[in-house]
């Protein structure tokens, strides 16, 4: 069944079990697809939709605060980690130096230190690694290992272990933390941005309708289901002396996903 009634559940079955409700990101999941290449596909613009299930309007104007996408409290004191940082060297023309002693194929420079991570930060895309500070100076780990631009984008935290010892933010860190946090920002998202069941269609989601994994399910459903229409077909015909074809997808369904 396909709408927005599983969103509507609550409370508690003749079973006295609780029913987990639905969130917006589980009904995408679901009907994304399928919504947006019934009505939104270029095989399919004539074909008539009832404005509440998708539409498309002239402007998406977005409003939220500064923790919308980091919504952890602020914090003054953070951990002290005894960390081990690795990195690629480059050489003066700022490539990377082949060594193909390396797992990377790379000469890498490993050092131990003594780190804190600004943990007021979100971590979702970049990782900890670019909010990460020496203990010792305070200052950044870039500037602390006098790491180039390329470089930093190498430099990983192999592991590191927590010393028993915190360390104290400084003000400006924190008074920068909490003025982002409380900014309002007021964002042009889309023009002519897509709604489905009311609600903005941000064009980061629409791609995740179309990935690998939804082009794989779709090449593999479609590759049983011509092997299927050969094997009807074979039996119906009843010459079992030649050969079964089977369909080209089902060796490798890596064409049809490509």
């Amino acid at each position: 069944m396909k709408g927005l009634w599983k969103e509507n559940l609550g409370g508690w079955n003749h079973k006295d079990s609780k029913r987990k409700k639905q969130n917006r990101k589980h009904t995408l999941k679901d009907n994304g697809y399928y919504i947006v290449t019934s009505f939104d596909g270029y095989k399919n613009t004539n074909k008539k939709v009832n404005s509440e299930i998708f539409r498309y309007e002239t402007e998406t104007i977005k409003t939220f605060t500064g923790d919308y996408y980091n919504p952890k409290p602020i914090v003054e004191v953070v951990k002290i980690y005894g960390a081990v940082i690795n990195w690629r060297e480059v050489d003066e023309h700022e490539e990377f130096i082949k060594d193909d002693t390396t797992f990377s194929g790379f000469k890498e420079n490993w050092r131990e230190v003594s780190i804190f991570i600004n943990e007021n930060m979100n971590f979702n895309y970049w990782g900890s690694e670019r909010h990460t500070y020496s203990s010792i100076t305070g200052e950044p780990i870039k500037k602390f290992l006098d790491l180039t631009d390329k470089q930093m984008r190498t430099m990983k935290i192999v592991e590191k272990r927590y010393t028993g010892r915190d360390y104290v933010l400084p003000k400006e860190m924190v008074q920068k933390a909490i003025e982002r946090k409380n900014k309002v920002i007021v964002e042009d998202f889309q023009k002519e941005g897509a709604f489905i069941y009311g609600k903005p269609l941000e064009s980061w989601k629409r791609m995740t309708f179309f990935n690998d994994g939804k082009r794989r399910k779709y090449a593999q459903n479609r590759a049983n289901r011509m092997d299927r229409r050969n094997i009807k077909a074979w039996i119906n015909k009843h010459d079992i002396s030649k050969p079964l074809k089977t369909h080209a997808l089902s060796k490798s369904i890596a064409w049809e996903i490509w």
